[in-house]
């Protein structure tokens, strides 16, 4: 170890700590895990909480110290010693004294903190970081709490591998209160669900008390889980997300949610439709996405069809939409599979006009035709259209 630093830590002389400032950071490079390792001795000390001197003393070495991390780029040859001092942090109070006076070793954690977490970027840093820092998730000092979930929160985008096995430290951590973390969960759920799926119904109840951009994510992680088409969660998700979609800040994520929900399990949103025809008058410019659900359902079988081409067939003729061309091709699949609802001209149809409100009354008629016919062949109308 450098002498200097001997001497300042050695004899936890203040008067000389400044120094240390004066010197290179090359110079003492090769000190710091040293440095470290001695500083833990010194703040692990009995008198340390009421030792004035000592606490000046660490407080300048430690900022000497990672300020020469940062410089010369050495956190990796350095990280073990310093997450050595950051977990020993742990066995003391964290709780403020007052409404902000920090205790010195939460001084400490916040100090080592920035130095370690802002290289969320480095595996084999973050590797031995994260374990720690999800102690502090729990530790009564929401300073810290806040400052280490904006630094997991950035961990999460590069190495979310290494936070997924503290998915159910995260997720308590989210329903006491750090709602900062809701940014993490879309990322971990892709590599540890389960302890998200065991919380969802309380996640899903904080949604009133989020703010906008804590809302987002909550939403982020739905989609996410609607992605990997597990029914249980799909189930508990849809009522959740229809009785959030009158808010127009969110109704277009949420649309998209269940546009992926009616890919591949439409007859658990069939309940829905009259929620969401409801929707979509109060909000014109939702049909599009409205459209492709209603088409989606539309596919289950041919009750299904008919109710939903009513629908589709309906907005179609609403010529300040602006989404014809959407309606017409989920109203062209659903007959495309049920042939028999339209009969044999239905293609002649489709093709016979580039007028969508003469389509929509001659699809109209055919439906109606098709209804009042019950089962009988249809199909006997004139396809001059009168425009």
């Amino acid at each position: 170890m450098h002498q200097l630093f001997r001497l300042v830590l050695g004899q936890k002389d203040l008067s000389r700590a400044g120094d240390l400032f004066s010197l290179d950071d090359s110079e003492i490079e090769d000190s710091l895990t040293e440095a470290l390792e001695q500083i833990k001795i010194i703040s692990s000390s009995s008198d340390y909480q009421t030792n004035n001197n000592d606490q000046a003393v660490v407080e300048i070495c430690i900022t000497r110290i990672t300020t020469a991390i940062r410089e010369t780029e050495s956190i990796e040859k350095h990280a073990k010693a310093l997450v050595g001092l950051w977990d020993s942090c742990l066995e003391h109070n964290l709780r403020p004294f007052g409404k902000d006076e920090d205790t010195p070793h939460a001084k400490i954690a916040s100090d080592i903190m920035s130095c370690i977490l802002q290289n969320y970027n480095r595996p084999p840093v973050m590797a031995l970081a994260i374990p720690i820092a999800v102690k502090f998730l729990h530790r009564s000092n929401k300073e810290l709490c806040r400052n280490m979930s904006n630094y997991l929160s950035l961990a999460a985008i590069t190495k979310a591998d290494l936070l997924a096995d503290h998915t159910e430290v995260i997720v308590k951590s989210i329903l006491q209160g750090n709602t900062m973390l809701l940014r993490v969960l879309p990322a971990v759920y892709e590599k540890q669900p389960q302890p998200i799926k065991r919380h969802l119904t309380e996640l899903l109840a904080l949604m009133s008390q989020l703010e906008q951009p804590e809302q987002y994510h909550l939403l982020r992680l739905l989609h996410v889980a609607a992605k990997k088409k597990q029914l249980e969660v799909v189930q508990k998700c849809i009522p959740f997300l229809i009785g959030h979609l009158k808010d127009s800040t969110h109704n277009d994520i949420i649309l998209n949610i269940l546009i992926e929900i009616a890919g591949y399990e439409p007859v658990a949103l069939n309940g829905f439709l009259p929620m969401l025809k409801e929707i979509g008058e109060r909000f014109p410019y939702l049909i599009g996405q409205m459209a492709r659900i209603y088409g989606a359902v539309g596919h289950v079988d041919e009750e299904r069809a008919r109710s939903c081409l009513t629908y589709l067939v309906s907005q179609l003729a609403n010529m300040e939409h602006s989404f014809h061309h959407i309606l017409l091709l989920e109203i062209k699949g659903i007959t495309d599979t049920f042939s028999s609802i339209l009969g044999p001209q239905s293609r002649d149809i489709f093709r016979m006009s580039n007028s969508f409100t003469a389509i929509a009354k001659l699809l109209t008629r055919q439906l109606e035709n098709a209804k009042a016919g019950s089962g009988r062949q249809e199909g006997q109308m004139s396809l001059t259209p009168t425009l």
